[in-house]
């Protein structure tokens, strides 16, 4: 092969794999961002990466899968505002109810302590 077909080759083998639409490597480095942007959520608790790849990319497979986590991760959140809120109604329930039951033991101690001084009160006149 002289060095002429080589050159010709070679432009050939380039032309080509700049035509095709995504190649291993951009395929790689696509899986390695989304890796990425997992481990930085994971240890951060940032999806700001996340969300950049499922919005912000053209749809891969990896993009689809960001945007399957962002969606997984807003209901999740929804799903925390929701039991917060319940749980803060439930607390102030309970606060109500053990004021409630605060003043329904002191008025039955206070009928207690009546009810001794009638006793008492009863034992001195016999």
């Amino acid at each position: 092969m002289t060095f002429r077909s080589f050159s010709i080759l070679l432009g050939l083998v380039l032309v080509l794999s700049a035509c095709t639409p995504s190649t291993f490597w951009q395929e790689k480095q696509r899986q390695k961002t989304f890796a990425e942007a997992l481990d930085h959520y994971l240890s951060e608790q940032d999806r700001t990466y996340l969300e950049e790849i499922a919005h912000g990319q053209p749809e891969t497979p990896w993009s689809l899968r960001a945007q399957k986590l962002v969606s997984h991760l807003d209901n999740l959140e929804q799903q925390q505002q929701e039991s917060a809120q319940e749980l803060q109604i439930t607390r102030q329930r309970c606060a109500e109810h053990l004021q409630l039951l605060e003043q329904e033991n002191r008025d039955l101690q206070e009928t207690m302590d009546q009810l001794k001084q009638l006793f008492i009160d009863m034992e001195l006149r016999e």
